[in-house]
């Protein structure tokens, strides 16, 4: 089996953490820095709220308002079972970080770009492509970390996020 085949529970994070969709920002907050999650589902699996979509809650001074006035909708999600290369293409097509894992109707895990690149860091540059894309174009580009969106504006691809040392993508470049 290559590494892309690897059912998608094999590299999830779990247990998933949930809020309900009335807990307030301020709470939701405190949960994603006190355990070091990158997102918490909201409900069964109604919405998903990142860092970034807190970041911009506590940047507009929403610090009370309800989570579900901050989530993502809908969800995308997949099943426990599926591989790799199918959660990576996913990913892509709709352009996020994060993927809910689902069984039975309820969310049991998430996978994000950070899992997969771990998964596949016995080969890097494999991992980066997949995501960041390999093309190159000319003159000055906005290249965007894929783990926590920190965006650089430079001639050429940086090797790794500034902030976080995870890999870039050119976001200046159409996507298919």
């Amino acid at each position: 089996m290559n590494d892309r085949d690897q059912p998608i529970d094999e590299i999830m994070t779990e247990p998933v953490r949930s809020v309900t969709a009335d807990t307030p920002t301020r709470e939701a907050a405190a949960i994603l820095f006190e355990e070091g999650i990158g997102s918490v589902v909201v409900g069964p699996a109604d919405g998903i709220v990142t860092k970034t979509d807190l970041l911009a809650g506590i940047r507009e001074n929403r610090l009370e308002a309800p989570i579900s006035e901050l989530m993502t909708t809908p969800v995308v999600t997949i099943s426990r079972d599926t591989d790799l290369q199918t959660a990576i293409d996913r990913m892509n097509e709709y352009e996020i970080k994060r993927l809910v894992v689902e069984a039975g109707g309820d969310a049991v895990g998430v996978v994000s770009t950070t899992d997969i690149r771990v998964a596949l860091s016995t080969h890097p540059d494999a991992a980066i492509d997949m995501f960041a894309g390999a093309a190159v174009t000319e003159g000055t580009n906005t290249y965007e970390c894929l783990s926590c969106g920190e965006r650089v504006t430079a001639e050429s691809k940086p090797g790794t996020c500034p902030v976080c040392d995870s890999p870039m993508r050119n976001i200046s470049m159409p996507r298919n």
